[in-house]
């Protein structure tokens, strides 16, 4: 019994996440902080432990933040942080975003998950354990992630979303190679098995727990339903028109299980189908797509064009309001509110626009090569009947040749009896009345011949007008279809001019709104620097003011030597006087503008410093629950040592139980075997010894290995109390019976020893003593061997 078998080696989430190239980075750094704070807000608000279903805006920022960076690297950065395995909702949560991100995101989310796939199996080993609620939804879940990544990693042509470029058929990707077809089949049957796997079992723990789906518990469990009911749609039409395709060039009879399986998976799509359609919560959100009572029939190739590929249509949600702006603008002014609050709107709007627009795009797209589609199949169907037009001519022709033959052959043979009838009328008349007989007789039977070519030839003349009248409709109905497709594509290709059009002003509108922002970092930087020169102004103010008043005074004491003067400068005076009340009024505009933007600038300080505190106060609970888990993780180690001794000391004690059977007293065994066992038990006892010294010592990393040698050692101990015993009785010695039992209680009791934190002080006497015992018996054994 080996413990490293049931708990394998653990994956390096952090390891594997460094492996994630990194393809684009932002180079403004305040734009980075931006979009990585907000890429945080996205990934925590969706990934949580709460019972509620995610949020679209959140997820539809995540997936716009993939395209932004070219790949996932920065969303598993975030996911480190997160701790996926502390709950099984968040795990759930978690699987679903992937999910998302695989299906909507940029191309390289295939990628970069692929890189990461251990991760997913380990993840999937971890729930596997529990089979009820959220973590049998988590097991089945990553299992399907597993199966996406193991397709996509053999079919690299697909997309996340099961899309592929070129060619647009997917009869036509491999061209005739069937040996290339046949296992593209089978792990398009395996991938719908693994996704109708995990619908079967949302419904049954939806019933189980008795939720509806319009609560949020039930929502939370109905969340990834949207997303496999778009991807089995895509899968079932891929496996139909592969099976199509290997029934054109392999016998129906290698095909059987092919077909057997496809059978059962439509029975169970159909239900899956007809479920989610009578759920309220999705009438609003989805059209579930109608499949037919049964699947199509693979042996007739008329089915091929009676089939429709099942379609769902995901109605288009209204955007979300903007939640939350009013706590991330506290400690604020008025003006700075409303600026901030126009900028993010903006923003996220144009964001949120951008995503839906280029959403419009893929879905015209799709709508564009679908009737390319429908072209095609119609241009190959009149090719088909062009071709059965022109086989029926041919056989028309060679219908006329053979008639217009037997009828020059007719003549010749008429000609010929009339001349032979002429030269023998004479000589023999008798002979002559039994020739016309068979000559007329042969003539007849020539008529009859005529009489049926000439059916024949008025059947064929009936199908040809038939055929020409079908090919005259067909080419109606083709030109008909070509024009409204040609009308469907003109609209198709103003719509994605329209869309362009509107995407390209949403990215002006959003240079627009980040040079507003630029503009106001920098009325920011014009308004200190302004203030900067009031002050300086003030200062040159007041030295003038200082200068003013002592020239006054200069003035009153030269007033009586200087009255002539002073009634000349009189005029002067008071232009001065009136400029230095200009300049006071002056200084206390400056001065009144100067505390408004000191109080401006205190409500920032403040706004910053509550910032600070929230800060502070989240790092603490991060060392808070950082600290509870390594708390538990000891505990949970301390409980796991505490009751492998327990089952080691039970089976001990079963070993000396099993000695006291009657049934084993009379068994005899040779004493080289439990010689064998006992060098065993001593080389474990000393490994064990030297496992527990350093496992004191703090050292965590031999907790595994002293439990494994633990484990060892009494099962040696179990070894040698029942074979001591047969060899007892084989040597009639009962001596060697009672060391062996004495000896397997000593150990019993290093092991009760072990369990106690105070063990330590007496263990290495314990376990020398149980060395010491264990030779005393291999020198018993050897004067068994020697007798």
């Amino acid at each position: 019994m080996s413990i490293k078998k049931n708990h394998p080696h653990v994956i390096n989430l952090n390891q594997l996440v460094l492996n994630v190239p990194i393809r684009r980075k932002l180079t403004d750094h305040e734009d980075r902080d931006k979009f990585e704070w907000n890429q945080w807000q996205s990934a925590t608000k969706t990934v949580n432990n709460v019972e509620a279903p995610t949020k679209e805006k959140h997820i539809r920022n995540l997936i716009v933040g993939t395209f932004r960076l070219d790949g996932c690297r920065l969303f598993w950065s975030m996911v480190i942080r997160i701790h996926i395995e502390s709950h099984p909702i968040v795990s759930w949560k978690f699987c679903y975003v992937i999910h998302r991100l695989l299906k909507d995101g940029h191309r390289n989310v295939v990628h970069d998950c692929i890189i990461l796939s251990s991760y997913f199996d380990q993840l999937c080993k971890y729930w596997s354990g529990v089979q009820q609620s959220y973590g049998l939804l988590t097991h089945r879940y990553c299992h399907l992630l597993v199966s996406k990544l193991k397709f996509h990693v053999k079919n690299p042509t697909f997309t996340g979303g099961l899309t592929f470029d070129e060619p647009n058929d997917i009869r036509r990707l491999f061209k005739d190679n069937y040996n290339l077809y046949l296992p593209l089949c089978n792990e398009l049957f395996d991938y719908m098995e693994e996704l109708l796997n995990l619908v079967q079992v949302i419904f049954t723990s939806l019933d189980q727990s008795r939720t509806n789906s319009m609560t949020t518990t039930g929502q939370c469990r109905l969340n990834p339903i949207i997303a496999c009911i778009q991807d089995s749609s895509l899968l079932y039409d891929y496996i139909v028109k592969v099976l199509f395709k290997l029934h054109e060039g392999l016998s129906g009879d290698a095909l059987q299980e092919h077909r057997q399986r496809l059978t059962d998976q439509f029975r169970r799509l159909k239900r899956f189908y007809n479920q989610t359609s009578t759920l309220q919560y999705f009438k609003t959100l989805i059209k579930v797509p109608i499949l037919p009572e049964n699947p199509p029939n693979f042996n007739i190739k008329e089915d091929m064009k009676n089939y429709q590929s099942p379609v769902p249509v995901v109605s288009a949600t209204s955007t979300e309001s903007l939640q939350g702006m009013d706590d991330l603008l506290t400690g604020t002014t008025t003006e700075t509110k409303s600026i901030l609050k126009t900028t993010v709107s903006d923003d996220s709007a144009a964001s949120n626009m951008m995503y839906n627009r280029t959403k419009e795009i893929s879905e015209l797209e799709q709508r564009v090569m679908q009737y390319d589609a429908m072209l095609k199949q119609n241009r190959s169907e009149t090719d088909d009947l062009h071709r059965t037009i022109a086989a029926k001519d041919t056989e028309l022709i060679a219908e006329k040749n053979h008639r217009l033959q037997i009828e020059e052959q007719l003549r010749q043979q008429f000609d010929n009896q009339k001349r032979i009838a002429d030269m023998h009328a004479i000589d023999n008349k008798a002979s002559s009345n039994e020739k016309f007989n068979k000559l007329l007789e042969t003539y007849n039977k020539l008529r009859d011949e005529h009489a049926i070519v000439l059916n024949r030839e008025g059947e064929t003349k009936k199908q040809l007008t038939d055929i020409t009248q079908q090919h005259s409709q067909l080419k109606e109905e083709h030109q008909k279809k070509e024009e409204e497709f040609n009308q469907n594509q003109e609209k198709i290709n103003n719509e994605i001019v329209q869309l362009r059009q509107t995407n390209d002003e949403l990215q002006d509108r959003i240079q627009v709104l980040t040079t507003e922002r630029n503009d106001y970092q920098s009325i920011t930087k014009t308004t200190a620097e302004r203030m900067k020169e009031i002050e300086n102004a003030k200062q040159n103010v007041e030295e003038r003011f200082k200068q003013l008043e002592n020239d006054k005074t200069r003035i009153d004491n030269d007033k009586s030597t200087f009255e002539q003067k002073l009634k000349q400068t009189e005029g002067a005076r008071r232009d001065l006087h009136d400029k230095n009340r200009e300049h006071e009024e002056n200084l206390i505009d400056l001065l009144h503008d100067k505390e408004t933007l000191e109080l401006k600038i205190i409500d920032l300080e403040e706004s910053a410093r509550k910032w600070a505190q929230k800060f502070v106060e989240t790092t603490d609970k991060q060392k808070l629950i950082q600290t509870t888990h390594e708390k538990l993780l000891s505990n949970l180690k301390r409980q796991y040592k505490f009751s492998i001794l327990t089952y080691c000391i039970n089976q001990m004690h079963d070993g000396i139980d099993r000695m006291k059977n009657k049934e084993l007293s009379g068994e005899k065994n040779t004493s080289e075997y439990l010689l064998s066992k006992i060098q065993m038990a001593i080389a474990s006892t000393k490994k064990i010894q030297d496992l527990y010294k350093k496992h004191n010592e703090s050292d965590e990393t031999t907790t595994l290995a002293f439990i494994n040698e633990c484990i060892t050692l009494s099962n040696c101990m179990v070894d040698i109390v029942i074979h001591g015993k047969s060899a007892s009785n084989f040597a009639q010695n009962v001596d060697l019976a009672n060391s062996c039992r004495d000896t397997t209680l000593y150990c019993i009791d290093i092991y009760t020893n072990y369990q106690t934190p105070s063990a330590s002080n007496d263990s290495d006497k314990q376990t020398n003593e149980l060395i010491h015992r264990l030779n005393s018996l291999i020198e018993k054994c050897k004067t068994l061997l020697k007798k």
